[in-house]
């Protein structure tokens, strides 16, 4: 006689899980803040919260962002964020150049936590590497052998990633661990000149650059550029060693300036996206939405330096742009940026660990959700974290960017 689905008993990993779940029921009301977007500058209110009586004691300052209540407990107390799952369904480990428990950071723990997804914070620099004859023969983390390695790494590392941090990707890509974003991406995302020469093999609109090579040959620069145009670093991010140059000899001086051992690029100023572009999120190869970011002042458009940020709705042929740059540089998870030359596009530069405060802000999209059912999808769990959480029928339906209508800018507070 066949078992019924009542008969079978509940596995380990669900009776753990779940008897997580049923202590977390029990809840109380908070005061929070809530950002539904808007005119103002930090337009928030407060509102009523329940939240896990067990988390009272990890200092909360809870957040409730977007039309969307994206939940955010924002603890203070770092202890909140070393919590270990007693089964957890997957292993990911977030790697980052140091100890700061930033928003992304925060908001990928909370979300695995959800998820039952137990998520690490790794800091590159506390691991030891060894290579043999025997092949990859040991990972050290913090002086202790790492027995047991994650199902998924996300490297959270920035333009400038380091040698070191490369070498840990690797090697850990090398072991077999599913790595989102994979290092051949990263090599090619952290350098500007590299990323667009990309691009360009395949004809994609971008703006005219150029390697600016010490003492500038003005000559040349002449000949493909016109005044005002963009002088920046070849890698970084947050807007960081970005110059608007206003003529020629402002140019020669700030070449005399620099530090001519850094790579450089010259770049076609598009007036008529000054101060403003696009941001376009893409995980998977599928956009999950995309926004507007603003400058208060200046032309750059970048919120890390103060702004605002509001949700657009896309078009066919920015998700398909923006699609192709992920493919083209071989990014799972992926900002670009996009700048709007009067009735065109042109692909700015394309960002391997882009941040999420203010397109969390402006569109109510989940972005650590999105990457987390992405990630088990990949590992080929979705049915079996459908069953723990007792769903039916469940079909994973990702956001669209033609869901996200046009909305009102929201001031981005600056990330701690």
């Amino acid at each position: 006689m066949e078992q019924s689905k009542a008969d079978v008993p509940p596995t380990k990993e669900q009776s753990a899980y779940e008897k997580l779940k049923k202590e977390e029921e029990d809840k109380v009301k908070v005061e929070a803040d809530y950002s539904s977007g808007g005119e103002s500058d930090n337009e928030t209110e407060i509102i009523q919260l329940d939240v896990p009586k067990s988390y009272i004691k990890y200092k909360l300052k809870p957040k409730v962002i977007g039309d969307n209540k994206i939940t955010f407990y924002d603890a203070e107390d770092v202890e909140f964020y070393n919590r270990v799952l007693p089964e957890p369904l997957l292993i990911v480990w977030l790697l980052s150049k140091d100890s700061k428990l930033l928003y992304t950071s925060k908001r990928f723990f909370e979300s695995g936590w959800k998820n039952n997804i137990q998520v690490y914070i790794r800091e590159t620099h506390k691991f030891d590497l060894v290579v043999s004859q025997e092949g990859l023969s040991r990972i050290y983390y913090d002086g202790k052998v790492v027995e047991k390695l994650p199902d998924c790494v996300i490297p959270r590392l920035g333009a400038n990633v380091d040698y070191f941090s490369l070498a840990v990707v690797r090697q850990l890509e090398k072991a077999g661990v599913m790595m989102l974003n994979p290092i051949s991406s990263l090599l090619v995302s952290k350098d500007k000149m590299e990323t667009l020469q990309q691009l360009a093999t395949a004809s994609l609109p971008i703006p005219k650059t150029m390697i600016a090579r010490f003492p500038i040959e003005e000559n040349v620069t002449n000949q493909h550029f016109s005044y005002p145009l963009i002088l920046k670093k070849s890698s970084g991010s947050q807007g960081k060693g970005v110059m608007l140059i206003n003529s020629q000899e402002h140019l020669s001086d700030m070449g005399d300036m620099l530090d001519q051992s850094k790579p450089m690029i010259i770049q076609e100023f598009i007036s008529k996206s000054s101060g403003k572009d696009l941001r376009v999120f893409v995980v998977g190869g599928k956009v999950i939405g995309g926004m507007m970011r603003i400058a208060k002042k200046g032309f750059k458009a970048n919120f890390h330096q103060g702004g605002y940020v509001r949700p657009v709705k896309l078009s066919a042929a920015v998700e398909w742009l923006a699609i192709e740059c992920a493919r083209l540089v071989g990014l799972e998870i992926a900002g670009v940026d996009i700048l709007i030359d009067h009735d065109s596009y042109k692909i700015c530069e394309i960002n391997s660990s882009p941040g999420f405060q203010g397109f969390e802000l402006a569109t109510g999209i989940d972005v650590p959700q999105q990457i987390m059912e992405f990630v088990k999808l990949r590992s080929g769990v979705w049915k079996k974290t459908s069953t723990l959480n007792q769903q039916k029928n469940v079909v994973l339906v990702p956001v669209s960017a033609e869901h996200v209508e046009l909305g009102k800018s929201q001031s981005l507070p600056q990330d701690k």
